[in-house]
């Protein structure tokens, strides 16, 4: 009867139904599954619990039109959420249904289905038809879709896999959610505020201009899907995912609202889950996830206004949140490590101009602040992350890592048993090449000039700064960052910022200059 399409919208409502009728595979849901599933959301749907919801899946006028009568409702109950058993639509037989391949049964246009277009609206259709035909058990699973999904800022989210068994995973995550919130709804028990709430988990307040509650509403899209792919992972890993290969997952936020109909594509590559994955476990997961904690910026609780025109005045004046804070996480506000993760891919390739903004902002260095570099503590300087992020994220070769990491550390023994301060701060503050350049040559008179022999040799440097790889011919300011990186957790192992005078050297003005002048 159902099946698995590769259609993101009918893949996640048919994991909703999955997920209501407690089965895994579509294969198995029997008309009765259907029957009860089409109880329930005739119940959440018609009573206006998921009002706000369904007016940006579906349009206001699909389940709470004012001017449907009980009679109107019921027809449509019948014919939508009912159409595994329904009649067909007159002249729908005639047609295929494009995700079933069975012979059609209803004629549907964008109130059964986001993003089509109106009734009787010619465009983009063959034949002049003006409606899409559908198999009668596959509308039902369309109807199930913001079941299978979350409200987040307004539009539906939802999460499609190359496995089914992600998108599965997504919406069984994702029915939980919204079961919690219609318990609340239901029992009068959603907060009477706008914003963040102690009474909601993974989401914040809404209230409409009448002051009465609405649905509420996550925040965050990218932020959500990567710290929900975590979860599952978490949860699975142990059990059915075990096994499985590294898939990618796709995040559709969209709206079919007739005023703003809108859609953006969130992507995560196979090899940015895999880091994911790697990372949230042993042995690093411990780090990872203290990083990832320090993150979450924190959601300010929005003061009531009597007035919404002041209230919106007041929120572009707004500098500072407002008191007092609640801790910040996933549906409550943005995570930037998730988040910058999420604009790596954004455009569907690597950038690696946000693959290295990365590694610099949550790898090395504390945000600029008031012109003053600081670099990250010790518990958060981390080479085995970065090794994994620019091999498996960035695409670098394992070789080239290496090179990268003996180059650094003879570089760090180097510093430590001579207190060159200078080399210290030319390779890790230094913003054109030249300078970096001139800080090493420096080294290396000095080091044969003291010692006899040489720091390093030409082959070595041209491996770690001219050699060819993933992001680029001979990127530099990559090669120094990640010199950076390493040296800063040897030199922190060898207690070199432990001596008095060495303090100063983790915080440092910046230099004025621009980064990309070569």
């Amino acid at each position: 009867m159902l099946n698995w399409t590769g259609h993101p919208l009918v893949d996640v409502g048919t994991a909703a139904l999955c997920a209501m009728s407690k089965k895994d595979d579509p294969r198995n849901l029997m008309l009765e599954d259907l029957d009860a599933a089409a109880d329930r959301m005739s119940e959440y749907y018609f009573s206006g619990l998921m009002t706000s919801y369904n007016s940006c899946v579906f349009t206001m006028n699909a389940y709470d039109n004012p001017s449907s009568g009980p009679e109107k409702r019921k027809e449509y109950e019948g014919r939508v959420l009912r159409a595994h058993r329904s009649r067909s639509d007159p002249g729908a037989t005639q047609y295929t249904c494009p995700f079933s391949g069975e012979i059609a049964s209803h004629l549907i246009e964008r109130r059964q289905m986001p993003l089509l277009t109106g009734e009787d609206v010619l465009n983009f259709y063959p034949a002049g038809r003006g409606f899409l035909p559908i198999f009668g058990p596959y509308l039902v699973a369309l109807q199930a879709l913001p079941l299978g999904g979350r409200r987040i800022e307004g539009r539906l989210l939802i999460a499609h896999g190359d496995d089914p068994a992600i998108t599965l995973a997504f919406a069984e995550k994702y029915l939980a959610d919204n079961q919690r919130l219609l318990s609340l709804v239901k029992s009068g028990s959603l907060p009477l505020t706008k914003g963040p709430s102690s009474d909601l988990e993974r989401e914040q307040a809404a209230v409409d201009a009448k002051k009465k509650t609405k649905y509420p509403d996550a925040k965050a899209p990218g932020t959500l899907i990567v710290n929900d792919l975590l979860e599952i992972y978490r949860v699975r890993m142990g059990g059915e995912f075990r096994s499985r290969p590294d898939v990618s997952v796709t995040a559709y936020w969209l709206s079919n609202s007739g005023q703003g109909p809108a859609l953006e594509i969130f992507h995560l590559p196979a090899q940015v889950t895999r880091f994911l994955r790697i990372v949230d476990a042993a042995p690093h997961g411990t780090r990872w996830r203290s990083l990832v904690a320090k993150a979450w910026r924190s959601p300010y609780v929005k003061e009531a206004s009597d007035n919404e025109g002041e209230e919106k005045k007041s929120d572009r004046k707004r500098k500072k949140p407002d008191t007092p804070q609640l801790p910040g996480g996933p549906g409550r506000s943005r995570n930037d490590i998730m988040a910058d993760l999420f604009a790596i891919y954004e455009h569907g390739f690597m950038d690696a101009a946000a693959a290295k903004n990365f590694l610099r902002r949550h790898l090395l260095r504390d945000t600029l602040i008031s012109g003053v570099l600081k670099l990250r503590g010790p518990e958060t300087t981390d080479w085995p992350l970065t090794a994994i992020f620019i091999k498996e994220v960035m695409g670098m070769d394992e070789r080239r890592i290496e090179a990268i990491k003996r180059f650094a550390d003879r570089l760090a023994e180097h510093i430590s048993q001579t207190n060159d301060k200078g080399l210290f701060r030319g390779l890790v503050y230094s913003q054109r090449p030249w300078e970096v350049r001139n800080a090493l040559t420096k080294a290396q008179r000095n080091q044969a000039k003291d010692y006899g022999r040489l720091l390093f040799g030409l082959e070595e440097y041209l491996d770690v700064f001219e050699a060819d790889s993933a992001v680029g011919f001979g990127d530099w300011s990559l090669s120094r960052d990640l010199i950076s990186i390493r040296l800063v957790e040897q030199l922190y192992s060898k207690g070199f910022f432990s001596r008095e005078d060495n303090r100063e050297l983790l915080t440092e003005p910046e230099a004025r200059a621009d980064e990309g002048v070569t």
